[in-house]
């Protein structure tokens, strides 16, 4: 936990830093929570910066958190409250898991059914 409070605040300093640099000391124009050297917030669905995994997202409300599972989480996905209440049991757990359900998983060599009934 320290260690993860220790990055949090490095990068929560970084972008104070950023910000008040970008603005040069005058009042911030055009503030918007989406910034390009940003490497997951506000790309859902596309591939991260990093590792190429899919960006996720957990929504709650109004609220939306965007997080790359493999750099993040170790390959965890997190629960998304309404579509894992939702699915229960089918809820994927890991990114492998929700591409096999999905039918993206690499092909196997080892001669059995690859993809969804699929040979």
């Amino acid at each position: 936990m320290r260690a993860s409070s220790k990055a949090m605040r490095a990068t929560l300093y970084d972008w104070i830093v950023r910000l008040r640099q970008s603005a040069g000391g005058d009042f911030p124009e055009g503030v918007t929570a989406f910034r390009p050297e940003m490497a997951v917030h506000g790309r859902f669905g596309r591939p991260c910066p990093d590792c190429g995994a899919p960006v996720q997202r957990i929504r709650h409300a109004d609220n939306e958190t965007n997080y790359c599972a493999k750099c993040q989480t170790g390959g965890r996905l997190l629960a998304d409250r309404a579509l894992s209440r939702l699915l229960r049991a089918d809820w994927p757990r890991t990114l492998e898991e929700m591409e096999e359900r999905r039918g993206l998983a690499p092909q196997s060599n080892m001669g059995g059914p690859t993809r969804r009934g699929q040979t």
